[in-house]
């Protein structure tokens, strides 16, 4: 039988990979828009950034409004995805990092293990310092088996080198 397989660039993985990210982010947000006006006010707000994973506190949460200037604090959904992307700094920076951790998770449990990541960390792409490399892995927890939280950690170190701006504590 011929076969049917193609590769598939890095190119056309990122650009399916914004796409349904748009999806994601228009669905959490028509789920959160509890009154149906195609804006988000304060609660709904910070209901979407909890459901994505954020943990922002009610101040951040009007901060990020605020800075919009609108009329009667709601947002739209171009503001909502903007404000998401200051809150968590670059999108993209996660994402890729993301992409790049999930090569060592194939059973997509966001966990890796910890030794294979330290040593690919020193060796692959920009390679860190064994230093730098350990304190990154030093941000979570190993578990039993050796694993660690990759996506916990991406987080945590994209927090503490300023890549999450003014949303720190979320």
């Amino acid at each position: 039988p011929p076969d049917n397989t193609r590769n598939i660039s890095a190119a056309e993985v990122s650009r399916d990979w914004k796409f349904h990210r748009e999806d994601v982010l228009k669905e959490v947000f028509e789920m959160c828009d509890k009154d149906g006006d195609e804006k988000l006010a304060e609660k709904e707000m910070g209901r979407a950034l909890r459901f994505l994973g954020l943990n922002p506190t009610e101040p951040q949460i009007r901060e990020m409004i605020i800075e919009h200037n609108t009329p009667k604090g709601k947002l739209t959904f171009e503001q909502f995805v903007s404000s998401l992307e200051n809150a968590i700094g670059s999108w993209s920076m996660f994402e890729d990092l993301m992409v790049a951790f999930s090569v060592f998770d194939p059973c997509d449990t966001g966990h890796a293990n910890r030794a294979e990541l330290k040593e690919n960390l020193t060796m692959l792409g920009e390679p860190l310092a064994e230093e730098e490399a350990e304190d990154w892995l030093s941000l979570v927890e190993t578990n039993s088996r050796g694993d660690v939280n990759y996506q916990l950690m991406v987080k945590e170190v994209l927090r503490r080198e300023g890549f999450l701006g003014g949303a720190d504590k979320m």
